[in-house]
């Protein structure tokens, strides 16, 4: 059901997309659909959470939990370094996402499990003071989602590893900030 999403939004826009629409395309009842996921509205949430818990987990994999505190900066990169291979490896996808989909639905979508996991798993933790936590994220959500639209819509030869690198240090260096004041 996700795949016959995905394959629909490459085509369409959001709220062209139906229960119905995604159910045919995915050779499913209606009623499985609705087991699954009740909405479009939750299927999306769903893909979001998963998407989210899959940059964090390599993120996971490929840092030393335990020097987070140390190098918040080593984390930062193996953020985006994560973050720019999921994207490259579904960039077709991702497209679908970013022209079919409204910014704010997209933002809004993937803010709350980002939230979410990065305070369960304690990413920020003694360096964003708690109350600033969402404020942050949806800072950084704000610019990546902003820096990437603009990558994709402009055709710009800019390899995602330089989009990836600009990104990692205007977040360092407002994180920063906030973490010295």
């Amino acid at each position: 059901m996700v795949e016959a999403f995905d394959r629909l939004l490459a085509t369409r826009p959001v709220d062209k997309i139906t229960v119905s629409a995604i159910a045919q395309e995915a050779d499913v009842d209606r009623k499985t659909f609705y087991q699954h996921f009740g909405s479009v509205e939750g299927l999306i949430d769903a893909i979001a959470e998963a998407f989210v818990a899959s940059i964090l987990d390599e993120v996971g994999a490929s840092f030393d939990h335990s020097l987070i505190a140390e190098d918040r900066a080593a984390a930062l990169r193996a953020f985006f370094r994560a973050l720019v291979e999921h994207l490259s490896q579904g960039l077709e996808r991702e497209r679908g996402y970013f022209e079919n989909m409204p910014a704010d639905m997209l933002f809004e979508r993937l803010l709350a499990p980002l939230e979410r996991q990065i305070v369960e798993r304690g990413l920020l933790a003694g360096y964003v003071p708690d109350e600033k936590i969402v404020s942050c994220l949806s800072f950084v959500l704000g610019g990546m989602l902003a820096l990437f639209r603009w990558w994709l819509a402009s055709g710009e030869p800019v390899p995602i590893e330089e989009l990836a690198d600009l990104a990692n240090t205007l977040t360092e260096s407002g994180l920063r900030g906030v973490h010295e004041v």
